[in-house]
């Protein structure tokens, strides 16, 4: 079983698909889905299916006044969903060993300052994904 170090993740962010990926310093692509019952009177036991299915995006992220800061102010200020894409091997063709995450962020809160005395600045958001995440890639 082949294993993976993140060291080289390919993050985009916004209408123009700004590059964030040298501020980023941890991310974490969530989906998860619904559970739904679907037992009915007569039944032994509960059988279920999947419902809707909610996804987000974490980012921890190393603040940078000019850029992340506008950008990620900007977006909220906008109120409306963003554009991301996230390649887990850097900026490289979507493929089987690259695949490419694209999906709309709904920007809900913005930390613009975070620390303490002599601590580097950084930013730590979770966004809600607005609809769903689509995923490109040979054999992906």
């Amino acid at each position: 079983m082949a294993k993976q170090v993140l060291t080289n993740v390919a993050v985009t962010f916004g209408t123009a698909a700004t590059d964030i990926s040298s501020y980023v310093t941890s991310i974490t692509l969530s989906t998860t889905a619904a559970e739904v019952v679907t037992s009915a009177m007569g039944s032994s036991s509960v059988t279920r299916i999947q419902g809707m299915i909610d996804n987000s995006v974490t980012l921890e992220l190393q603040q940078d006044y000019p850029t992340v800061e506008k950008l990620f102010w900007d977006a909220f200020s906008a109120g409306t969903a963003v554009a991301m894409t996230v390649k887990p091997n850097g900026t490289g063709s979507a493929s089987s060993s690259n695949p490419s995450y694209a999906f709309s962020v709904l920007p809900t809160s913005w930390t613009p300052v975070n620390g303490a005395i002599g601590d580097l600045a950084t930013v730590s958001i979770t966004y809600p994904i607005s609809g769903a995440i689509t995923k490109t890639g040979t054999g992906a």
